[in-house]
């Protein structure tokens, strides 16, 4: 009896050690730096936005950005994120005659927050260390896929690279408040994002890990660019608006040298309507980047005390 006494404490212990280890798996908190890149109307190949090889190398631009990682167990794990993107794009830089005529050019620096789930798809690991990823030793190899929701918060602009009379000033102009396609209203500057993409990750010990991932983010806009249907009627817009909406110019078609560019005419708004950009495709944008994590043992002094006497038991 006096043995099932001293048992009783020994074996409450272990279950309530087990229990906290299973509900206080660990947390990881880290940060992100890498490079984005965007496919929409300006720039491109013959056939822009056909697969993320119509993406442009030279424009690639940086991000960064924060995350807090919860583990809700081996397979599964949910992220709180915030990233900066930075895209950009010029048609000087695409290889259709007629784009490089249009000589439209944006930039776009983004805020974009929210929430993923990492699905892991295989995991290689040392398993004689025990699930207190905050000990050293800890090493594994680990592949996974994510998607998620984001807010993106954007605002598109532009320089005027065709200003004969010298009438404006060399610098970024904000899109948005422009309507330069004559929308009735602005375009929204918060919108929807849905990421997709894979990574691989190192555990490096004492709770240290080192990713790499690429993603891709689908919105529901067309306007990361300020592009998406026709010229605006310059009746109805500023002369702001108008230099910009419109830069394509005899030089510039002269220095093309193809036919297939047209004319200045078929880069500008006419009565019957000019397309400016496809407004049946919405822009997307993506990223390569290295991330760097640190694992948060999250227990009490109490619980780290239960879990070693369990594990030395």
């Amino acid at each position: 009896m006096q043995f099932v006494k001293q048992l009783i404490p020994v074996v409450l212990m272990v279950l309530f050690a087990g229990t906290a280890a299973a509900q206080h798996t660990p947390l990881s908190a880290g940060f992100v730096l890498g490079g984005s890149n965007y496919l929409g109307e300006i720039g491109g190949k013959f056939d822009p936005r056909a697969s993320l090889l119509d993406a442009d190398i030279i424009t690639t631009s940086p991000t960064f950005g924060g995350f807090l990682r919860y583990a809700a167990n081996d397979r599964v794990r949910i992220s709180g994120e915030v990233n900066y993107v930075h895209i950009r794009q010029s048609d000087k830089n695409a290889e259709d005659p007629a784009r490089q005529a249009r000589n439209l050019n944006f930039r776009n620096r983004m805020v974009e927050f929210g929430f993923r789930t990492d699905f892991t798809v295989f995991n290689i690991a040392d398993r004689s260390t025990n699930r207190n990823f905050a000990k050293p030793g800890k090493l594994f190899v680990k592949g996974y896929v994510f998607t998620g929701a984001y807010g993106v918060l954007h605002n598109p602009q532009a320089q005027i690279t065709h200003d004969p009379n010298n009438e404006w000033e060399d610098r970024w102009y904000d899109l948005r408040p422009l309507r330069t396609e004559n929308q009735v209203e602005e375009y929204a500057s918060l919108i929807a994002a849905i990421p997709m993409g894979l990574g691989i990750e190192f555990g490096l010990g004492y709770g240290w890990v080192l990713g790499f991932e690429g993603s891709w983010r689908s919105t529901f806009t067309d306007y990361l660019d300020d592009i998406s249907g026709m010229y605006g009627n310059p009746d109805f817009l500023s002369p702001l608006a108008e230099a910009i909406s419109s830069q394509s110019n005899d030089a510039v078609i002269a220095a093309i040298g193809d036919p297939s560019s047209g004319t200045v005419v078929n880069h500008q708004y006419s009565d019957g309507g000019t397309y400016r950009g496809n407004p049946e495709t919405n822009d997307s944008y993506g990223t390569v980047q290295v991330t760097l994590a640190r694992t948060i043992d999250t227990r009490s002094s109490f619980e780290r005390a239960l879990d070693h006497i369990s594990r030395r038991r």
